[in-house]
């Protein structure tokens, strides 16, 4: 109950911003954060809402307690001046049942007053949530003491530099001296000794020999946000439904320049670029069966890669190096996944499981596939599952998720994280995982129950391309940062287009 309640306040706090209630929004965000202060989203969210930069700052800092390599925290955090040495970073909530103590920043530290809470942010617990744990940085009366003396000193050593007598010895008035005891006497809290000055006047009206002049400190340069590559610099491969046959075109990253690869008439599905991009594979039909073909990045010269027994071969993937495919195929039973090592005389079984097994994708390194399976064999659900082609036995395949529908796992290029599609309730979304399952995270939002399929990244990692119907129903091609954010429209087709690859 309580993963449905966050859901819901997320959800309700994400419209309430696309809709400009900010204060809603924020109010929404802290009740979530009190049901869960380790939410990632939930403060990057709150970090966009709140009013001033000292709360962002507070968020992104927050934020990157929890994930240390989250590009938004610290990019936005580059940008923002830096706080005060008063200031204090926001910490998380306690988590339910634990004392204020609890919150994230050093129980050693005593709380300061919390920040004035702005209008309409009534949730309970947000003042809690939103308590600093930094030390006050105020002034030790020694520290003052000192500040003073060196203030004096220094004016005092101007005044000699520019009248050489003082140093003759005539003291000066007794009512000087007195102020100067007792200017320089130190408190009963320090120890200090007492310095008194004596001063001639000048009697040759000597003028100084030099004034000086205050050098200013110069700014600290703030450093500048990366610049995103246009989208045109990218190359997509992508199915395009027409006259209701699937067919395969390219076009840039923005949706200018589209080419048809392949001739009307036939369907063509699972398309896939040779990790040189000088290639293409894809399913056709060759007397009822899908069968792969490869051909060049153009479309010209295809050729049947193998010949399959079955009745369906799909979802092809190319191996780091170019000479394997891996590709899901049914035999006996439901699909399995299988390599072809080209020129062997004969294909390898990867899984033999109960149930159905798809998607397969190769990791960068070409140690590793990730694909979508069955677990139970009963047609229940598909998870994603990670294989190690360097091992044997049950410790190769490890299980990444456990709920839902999750399937079509894409690789980042460093091969330390996995984007993929997941269904659970209405519609499907995009989310994006740690390599090894963890940190989980949706990226796309604010879509009233829309498909989101096919995540595929950019080899530079900047960009993760998607087909989706939230624009009009049609599922046509969609782009976005894999913060989850800048999402933008590149195809605006009135036929179903989908799996985009990007061309390495």
């Amino acid at each position: 109950m309580a993963n449905e309640e966050l859901s819901r306040l997320l959800s309700e706090a994400r419209r309430a911003a696309l809709s400009g209630d900010k204060p809603t929004a924020r109010r929404l965000l802290e009740e979530a954060l009190t049901l869960d202060d380790n939410n990632v989203q939930a403060w990057l969210l709150l970090a966009r809402v709140v009013t001033t930069p000292r709360e962002r700052r507070i968020c992104y800092e927050n934020v990157l307690d929890l994930d240390p390599d989250n590009v938004e925290a610290r990019r936005a955090l580059e940008t923002l001046k830096p706080s005060p040495p008063s200031s204090a970073s926001l910490p998380r909530p306690p988590v339910s049942g634990a004392p204020p103590s609890a919150a994230r920043r050093p129980s050693a530290q005593p709380p300061v007053k919390p920040p004035t809470k702005p209008a309409g942010a009534t949730t309970p617990g947000v003042a809690e949530a939103w308590r600093s744990q930094r030390q006050s940085s105020g002034l030790n009366p020694v520290v003052i003491v000192i500040s003073v003396i060196s203030f004096l000193a220094i004016a005092i050593g101007l005044f000699v530099l520019s009248n050489p007598q003082v140093l003759v010895g005539t003291p000066v008035p007794q009512t000087v001296q007195a102020v100067l005891v007792e200017t320089l006497t130190p408190t009963p809290t320090a120890t200090l000794p007492i310095v008194i000055v004596t001063v001639e006047p000048n009697p040759f009206n000597i003028p100084p020999t030099w004034t000086p002049t205050a050098t200013p400190t110069p700014l600290p340069t703030a450093t500048p946000l990366p610049t995103l590559p246009p989208l045109s610099s990218y190359t997509l491969l992508f199915v395009r439904e027409v006259d209701g046959l699937p067919a395969l075109f390219t076009s840039r990253g923005d949706g200018s320049d589209v080419r048809r690869l392949t001739p009307p008439g036939e369907p063509f599905t699972f398309p896939a670029w040779s990790s040189d991009g000088t290639r293409i594979a894809y399913t056709a039909l060759v007397d009822g069966r899908e069968q792969i073909f490869i051909a060049n990045a153009d479309g010209s010269n295809p050729q049947m890669a193998l010949e399959m027994p079955n009745q369906r071969a799909r979802g092809v993937s190319w191996s780091p190096d170019d000479t394997a495919i891996a590709f899901a195929a049914d035999d006996v039973q439901p699909d399995d996944i299988f390599i072809y090592r080209f020129g062997a005389p004969a294909v390898e079984r990867l899984t033999d499981g109960r149930g159905i097994e798809a998607d397969p994708v190769w990791s960068p390194d070409g140690t590793k596939i990730a694909y979508a399976a069955d677990p139970t064999g009963r047609g229940g659900s598909l998870q994603i599952f990670v294989r190690d082609l360097t091992r044997q036995g049950r410790e190769a395949t490890i299980q990444l998720t456990n709920s839902g529908q999750n399937f079509a796992p894409s690789w980042s290029p460093d091969g330390s994280q996995i984007a993929y599609t997941s269904a659970q309730g209405r519609g499907s979304r995009i989310f994006v995982m740690r390599a090894d399952g963890s940190d989980k995270r949706q990226l796309t939002f604010g879509d009233s129950g829309a498909e989101n399929r096919d995540p595929s990244w950019s080899p530079d990692g900047r960009y993760i391309f998607f087909s989706s119907t939230r624009n009009g129903g049609i599922l046509n091609l969609f782009s976005m940062t894999p913060d989850g954010g800048n999402i933008t429209q590149i195809t605006n087709f009135s036929e179903n287009t989908y799996s985009p690859r990007v061309r390495p």
